[in-house]
């Protein structure tokens, strides 16, 4: 077999190599339409700044029925009971007594006049808190993506780090062996230690990444990640 040929099939080896390795590398494999929604309605369900705003809409919407309420505010009813007959006053016959049961009816202008006012400011104090509940929600929505999204990115770059470990290992081992041998200097192998070393460092780096990312996720789902299934 020629030289060109062997060259040949030595790229076409790296290049199918580095077409898997990609393969591998990717996080897509990891996203779930399903899968997300299920952690996106285990937050609402369990997070609690959800039930706050639900909270304040429930409140706003009592304020609603209070103030249409209110109308019966500007009415008063009054009455006086004096048991007996009418009689005149003999000593002033133009004033008379009147005993028996009197009854009347007070109107508030000023509460009448102010209650549809109240009524709609009510009414866009609820809406106002409906909003701000729509507006958490779709921040809620995002920011679980977010956090899981950086939850697979840190996965893949602890397997990436796991990976290269290894192969630093191999590498030192392999260099190790030729240094004992008296085939490599002393330099190279300790250059191949010193790679093993950050390869290390960098691993228990993504290892505490990936532990920190899935405790961010947590935070709002409230629960461990493993439960949702």
């Amino acid at each position: 077999m020629s030289h060109k040929k062997v060259f040949l099939i030595f790229i076409l080896f790296i290049l199918f190599l580095n077409k898997s390795s990609l393969a591998q590398e990717t996080i897509l494999p990891g996203i779930s339409g399903n899968y997300i929604k299920k952690l996106i309605d285990t937050a609402k369900a369990n997070y609690p700044k959800v039930k706050s705003y639900q909270n304040r809409v429930n409140i706003a919407s009592d304020v609603i029925s209070k103030t249409k309420a209110s109308l019966f505010n500007a009415i008063t009813l009054s009455y006086v009971y004096q048991p007996g007959q009418a009689k005149i006053n003999p000593v002033n016959p133009g004033t008379s007594y009147y005993q028996g049961f009197q009854a009347g009816i007070f109107l508030n202008v000023g509460t009448l006049i102010q209650q549809p006012y109240m009524v709609r400011q009510a009414k866009e104090e609820f809406q106002i808190a409906k909003h701000d509940q729509d507006e958490y929600t779709i921040n809620l929505e995002t920011e679980v993506k977010k956090r899981y999204y950086i939850y697979l990115q840190r996965q893949a770059q602890l397997k990436l780090q796991i990976t290269s470990l290894q192969e630093a290992e191999s590498s030192f081992k392999d260099m190790k062996y030729r240094f004992e041998k008296g085939e490599e200097t002393f330099e190279n192998l300790n250059k191949s230690q010193n790679d093993l070393i950050n390869h290390k460092t960098i691993k228990i780096d993504a290892e505490t990444n990936l532990y920190l990312s899935k405790a961010d996720i947590e935070e709002l789902l409230g629960t461990k990640l493993e439960n949702i299934k």
